[in-house]
């Protein structure tokens, strides 16, 4: 089982900084998505929830479906599909 980061611990600092959250970009965070708060998922220095490609609806990093239901797992293949056929 892990145990929380200690105050003497040299990396404490980085978790120390209230206003560090994972999914910077206003346009895809959201306050009530656990990943886009988390100041340990924001040390990895790269935004991990993102924008629907269908609506812009939140999308949480350890999910494939937004906030409206669009699973962008499909989407993706979707595309992938019309881009091999050429059109």
């Amino acid at each position: 089982m892990a145990e929380p980061l200690k105050p003497s611990d040299p990396c404490y600092w980085m978790l120390s900084d209230p206003n560090i959250y994972s999914t910077p970009d206003p346009s895809v965070y959201n306050d009530k998505c656990y990943i886009c708060r988390d100041p340990e998922y924001a040390q990895m220095g790269m935004s991990l929830c993102y924008a629907c490609a269908a609506c812009g609806g939140h999308v949480p990093a350890d999910d494939v479906e937004c906030i409206n239901g669009h699973d962008n797992q499909e989407l993706y293949y979707e595309s992938l599909e019309k881009n091999d056929s050429g059109s």
